[in-house]
């Protein structure tokens, strides 16, 4: 039983961290793209993918940084930010990309793997991403109070005032880490000049 609790305890306090440090650094990332290099790629293969009723045009482009060779697989969004929509709209917008076709890249200086035709419009943005991170972080947070709480008042006996105090401290403070540990992160990250 004493494994289990433990267990419990440092998935309480290790899962707002994650959740905060994956958060800030993918909007981290997204705000770093709009000032992404741009290089000349060339179209080499175009697809609709299907999901239920919405299409979504999918292409395939080979570009080059330096003397590397790079193929990036992407998603065009149309000039509004939207990514999906009837097979009409999504065949419209696939004739921008057909094989052959030079297209403007974006690419991670730091990583040039990474790439994205559209900066403004990468996933962190949207607001369903933006949905989904919120609630990650408050699910993860809320677990932390549940947990917290449990854990003073079964083994440090507190009670009351003392127990709000100490839970809002531990929250606020595990949060405060994994935003630390994202700018640590993002440090390391940025290329060295």
């Amino acid at each position: 039983m004493a494994i289990f609790s433990l267990l419990v305890l440092l998935l309480m306090f290790i899962t707002p961290v994650i959740s905060v440090l994956t958060v800030v650094l993918k909007f981290a990332e997204t705000r770093r793209a709009v000032s992404w290099p741009q290089v000349r790629g060339q179209v080499t293969e175009v697809r609709l993918l299907q999901n239920g009723q919405q299409y979504q045009p999918e292409v395939d482009i080979a570009y080059a940084v330096g003397e590397t060779r790079y193929t990036s697989r992407q998603r065009p969004v149309g000039p509004n930010g939207q990514s999906k929509g009837s097979k009409a709209w999504a065949r419209e917008l696939s004739l921008q990309f057909k094989p052959g076709t030079a297209v403007p890249l974006y690419y991670d200086p730091a990583h040039p793997k990474n790439a994205t035709l559209t900066p403004r419009h990468m996933e962190a943005l949207s607001p369903r991403w933006q949905v989904t991170s919120g609630l990650m972080i408050l699910l993860s947070v809320v677990m932390h109070i549940i947990g917290s709480r449990a854990l003073l008042t079964n083994y440090l006996n507190l009670s009351g005032s003392s127990i709000l105090v100490s839970v809002a401290i531990t929250t606020v403070v595990t949060v405060m880490l994994g935003a630390a540990l994202a700018l640590l992160v993002q440090e390391t990250r940025q290329p060295k000049v």
